[in-house]
Order: structure tokens, then C-alpha cells, then sequence
């Protein structure tokens, strides 16, 4: 079994804004976004934690520590780019309240799915972007994991129609809820933890997480009858490692592209785990009496149409949104000529 190095109520103090030193090793505090115990984030940092102390000889060791710990769930970007702690396992949208550009680098509405995210991350211009917008706000990320697409929401009641959705108090995250609110639902941000006591204690009435089997995991089938399909709004979803500059610079060259490579087999495994996971996932939702619905045609015709509006209004408003969201519709424009004739589907 892959060892965690997750550590909760763990002591917080001074050090742990850089590095702790103990027999020469290096090491850096990670504060997660995400639950420790959700499928593949658990996988994820624990092989993440295992590899580096390994190929580094045990010169640096990532400990992953719990929302809460070093920083509250939504908190954890802010920290890392003020330097109060050296890193994160997140996504890019927990920054979106400095500058929208950061929601296109989490995931893109009705945009790539996973291969074609890393195509345009990797070759197609995506990654040098992001990392000068990170750069911008003292950050260095890494990618770690992409995940293929959501679950698109779970609900008390059918949707039927856009009429449904207004008023609709509704956990959604990141440019996905940027669409719904302007169709008239009432958008809430959640972390996590939160989302269940929300549901419970009537705050809203319908929320999103994540995949299959994370929605089971966080017990989203318990207060939800209705499981929306297909994730429009998260295609693919990235998370990665953010470093704050002090402590990126402060590693070696070698340590620097050992948690790079590192980083680059989870996104392998990631990959096929997640596909695979879901499978099963989704079996036990629907065996619990959870309806399965996808979305009318209709619906996801005036989902794509307000995306496109709300991309609009951004790019008008945010040059940097306009400069990363014009690069992957290029790519994307290139890439579908050659999907088109390549691909069964």
C-alpha cells in the first residue's frame, strides 16, 4: 500500500513558511486543497511523497498536510503566493479572484478532454502561459494529475428546462458556475468538506464536486436524488504543485526536475486510474436508487451558448483571459482537423 505522508493537527509555526531541515533533508510542507482520503488525490500525494523522498536519496520529502492544517481548504493558493507556506496540491481556479485567466488553466467549458489538455498544455504554447501568469504571483507550478470528466451536478429534483435552474442555490465551481448564474441559478463556492453540511442544512439545494467516485466518497448520493451527465462545465480538470519562488529556488536543478518527472508519471497513472475507477463507481451510485440523467440536448445547446457569452465578456474584460483562451481555441481549432478524420468518435 502507497504510504501517505498526510499529517492532520500538526503544529503550524514559522519554519513551515520554507523549509524544515533535519539531517540535511529538505523538507517541504504541502498544503492540500482536497480531502487526503478522496480516490486518486490519496494515490496521487502518496506516491508523489514516496517517489521524491526515493530519487532524491531522501534530500527532499513532500509532507501533504489536510485543509486546515496550514491553511483552510480555499485558503492554501493565497498562502503560497503571499510565501506564508512553501507549497500546494491544488488547481489554478483557487486563484480566480485575482484574475479569471486562472479558471482556463483548472479546466475549459465544453472544451479538451484530457489527452487534448495535455496536448495544448505541453506542446501547443499552455504550460509557458501558465507559468508566467504563476510567475506573476510569485508561484511555480508543476502539473500532477488530470482527471477526465465530471459528474455534472447533483439535484433534489429533474431538470427539465432553463427555467428549472433559476433561482436554483447551487455549489458550483469556477467558470461552469459562471455559466449557471447567468442562466439565473444562485451560485455558491464550497470547499469540499463543506458541501454535505450545506446540502443538509438547506443552504443549497444541488451541488458538484468531482468524479464518480469522489461524489460517492464525499456521500454526495445520500442528499441527492437526481446525478447529472455529462460534466459540460469540466471536461478534464488539472491539479498540480505550486511552489512558491523562495522554495523552487532554493532546490537543485536535479531535485527541481526529479519532482517534475515524478509529477509527470502521476499524470500517467493518473490517467488510466481515473477512467477506470468509474466504472464501479457509478455501478454503486445507481444501485443505491440514484436516477442517472443526462442532459436534453436543449439544455446543453443554452449551456454552451452562455459559455460563449461569458467567454465574450472576459476576453473584452481581461486581456490575459483573452491571450490564454485564444491559445487553446487555436490548438483546438488545429487539433479537430486532425481528430476529425482520425477518430472513431
Amino acid at each position: 500500500m502507497i504510504r501517505l505522508l498526510a499529517i492532520a493537527g500538526l503544529a503550524v509555526n514559522a519554519s513551515l513558511a520554507t523549509f524544515a531541515f533535519a539531517n540535511d533533508a529538505t523538507t517541504i510542507h504541502v498544503a492540500s486543497t482536497f480531502p487526503m482520503s478522496m480516490p486518486l488525490f490519496s494515490e496521487a500525494t502518496g506516491r508523489l511523497s514516496e517517489q521524491v523522498d526515493s530519487l532524491t536519496n531522501g534530500e527532499v520529502k513532500l509532507v501533504f498536510h489536510v485543509p486546515g492544517d496550514l491553511a483552510s481548504a480555499s485558503g492554501t493558493m493565497e498562502k503560497v503566493s503571499s510565501g506564508e507556506i512553501a507549497a500546494a496540491w491544488s488547481t489554478a481556479g483557487q486563484l480566480a479572484n485575482h484574475d479569471s485567466a486562472f479558471e482556463l488553466l483548472s479546466s475549459i467549458p465544453f472544451g479538451p478532454g484530457t489527452v487534448e489538455y495535455m496536448a495544448w498544455l505541453f506542446e501547443g504554447g499552455g504550460l509557458t502561459l501558465s507559468r508566467a501568469l504563476f510567475a506573476s504571483h510569485g508561484i511555480y507550478n508543476v502539473p500532477c494529475l488530470v482527471l477526465p470528466p465530471e459528474g455534472a451536478g447533483w439535484f433534489s429534483k429533474e431538470i427539465r428546462s432553463v427555467d428549472d435552474l433559476k433561482g436554483l442555490r447551487v455549489r458550483f465551481f469556477g467558470l461552469g458556475g459562471r455559466v449557471l448564474a447567468r442562466l439565473g441559478a444562485q451560485v455558491v463556492e464550497k470547499p469540499p468538506g463543506d458541501i454535505m453540511d450545506a446540502i443538509k442544512n438547506g443552504e443549497i439545494e444541488a451541488a458538484e464536486y468531482s468524479l464518480p467516485s469522489m461524489d460517492l466518497t464525499l456521500g454526495l448520493q445520500n442528499v441527492a436524488k437526481y446525478y447529472y451527465f455529462p460534466g459540460w462545465h469540466q471536461p478534464s480538470t488539472l491539479y498540480e504543485l505550486y511552489f512558491g519562488d523562495a522554495t523552487w529556488r532554493k532546490l537543485t536543478s536535479k531535485q527541481q526536475e526529479t519532482i517534475e518527472t515524478v509529477c509527470a508519471a502521476a499524470m500517467r497513472d493518473g490517467i488510466g486510474e481515473a477512467e477506470a475507477m468509474q466504472m464501479n463507481a457509478l455501478q454503486e451510485i445507481k444501485r443505491r436508487g440514484i436516477k442517472l440523467r443526462r442532459w436534453s440536448p436543449d439544455l446543453l445547446l443554452t449551456f454552451e451558448a452562455a459559455w460563449s457569452a461569458v467567454a465574450s465578456d472576459e476576453m473584452g474584460t481581461n486581456p490575459r483571459f483573452k491571450e490564454i483562451y485564444e491559445s487553446y481555441e487555436q490548438f483546438h481549432n488545429r487539433y479537430g482537423f486532425w481528430k476529425r478524420f482520425s477518430y472513431l468518435h
